[in-house]
């Protein structure tokens, strides 16, 4: 089965774990939909009827940014009123900390949970001036699309991810690429719901080109043409959720 060898190439420190928002929903983290509910309360009639409906982030960040005539205040500032707060668990972060074996994650989430439940033992790399400060004692953190304390370091518009993607000479994507060319990629907290995901996997797959190690993605449910889809990208479904899939992986790991 996937996850028995997954759990194994855990064990041997073969994987890094590249977390998406999904994984900070049962802590009380803001849904996309949420995020987008309260753009629109800050929004006049005109341009509610313009954004309603949509429902794609990056672009209704892109087009608030755009009303606000390129200023990002408000929008950091609705952000940081709904993430910046005390999460209502920290369990399963808890339980990611007590496995050693990872000791690289990527996220794209702008919250704080890994360095809650991990405390002095994580080091995150929101700049590209953190990244000389990486080392193996600690867990390397990559936040690539920002931290909520950080306003200027926050990627949330479709031009914020364009930018990075394309940015040759970035060098916090150079240095992910060369970790992720080097150990197996396991996806968490994506959902078919997300629009990052496909971006997100077909960047990191153009980026190896050859040099691609395994993919796992971990999602409930998914329909069978997605299955196929992420088949055809040489991407691995598990059909569990995030958090079932953590418990699991933690009990199986302390075992041995």
């Amino acid at each position: 089965m996937s996850i028995q060898r997954l759990i194994e190439k855990i064990r041997n420190n073969d994987v890094v774990l590249w977390a998406g928002s999904g994984l900070s929903f049962y802590a009380g983290m803001p849904k996309v939909s949420e995020i987008i509910n309260e753009i629109l309360e800050k929004c006049t009639e005109e341009e509610k009827n313009y954004i309603q409906g949509k429902t794609n982030l990056a672009e209704v960040a892109n087009d608030f940014i755009a009303m606000r005539s390129g200023s990002r205040h408000e929008l950091n500032t609705i952000l940081f009123n709904l993430i910046d707060k005390d999460p209502s668990s920290l369990k399963y972060h808890k339980m990611l900390s007590e496995i050693p074996q990872i000791n690289t994650i990527i996220t794209t989430n702008y919250d704080k949970l890994f360095e809650l439940a991990y405390e002095r033992d994580i080091y995150p790399i929101i700049s590209n001036s953190h990244i000389p400060y990486a080392n193996s004692k600690r867990v390397d953190l990559y936040k690539v699309h920002g931290d909520i304390g950080v306003p200027d370091s926050i990627l949330i518009s479709s031009k914020d991810y364009t930018e990075f993607f394309n940015e040759e000479q970035n060098p916090i994507w150079t240095k992910i690429k060369s970790i992720v060319a080097e150990k197996t990629i396991l996806f968490v907290g994506f959902s078919l719901a997300d629009q990052n995901i496909d971006y997100l996997i077909n960047n990191v797959i153009r980026s190896l080109g050859s040099n691609q190690k395994e993919f796992f993605l971990v999602s409930p449910n998914m329909p069978p043409f997605k299955v196929n889809e992420l088949k055809s990208k040489k991407v691995e479904y598990i059909n569990m959720t995030g958090e079932d899939f953590i418990t699991q992986v933690h009990s199986e790991i302390k075992k041995k």
